[in-house]
């Protein structure tokens, strides 16, 4: 028996696929008080990750992470307390998020 033809997918399909994604970033973007860009918030990661260079989540395993990633504790963009920030290695981060996004 034959196989199957491959299925066709033209390439402005990948393209459109990429500007969805692309745009759905931007509109994150302009709903945080401060964008991943902005010259305030990159200070602000920098401090937090010099106090607290360790992931969290994998110190409270017993593990030694190095954090890089600056986490919203509350998930809220737009509270930028010190108490609501907390340093993450990238796969606790993504998993946090990912529970956060379930709910």
């Amino acid at each position: 028996m034959p196989d199957l033809p491959k299925v066709h997918r033209p390439k402005w399909a990948d393209a459109a696929k990429a500007a969805s994604a692309r745009e759905r970033v931007r509109r994150n973007q302009r709903n945080r008080t401060y964008a991943t860009w902005d010259a305030t918030w990159r200070k602000l990661r920098k401090i937090v990750l010099a106090e607290e260079p360790l992931c969290r989540e994998c110190q409270q395993q017993g593990r030694i992470t190095a954090g890089n990633q600056v986490d919203h504790i509350d998930g809220n963009a737009y509270n930028n307390a010190r108490n609501n920030l907390q340093v993450l290695c990238l796969p606790c981060h993504a998993r946090k998020t990912n529970s956060e996004m379930k709910r």
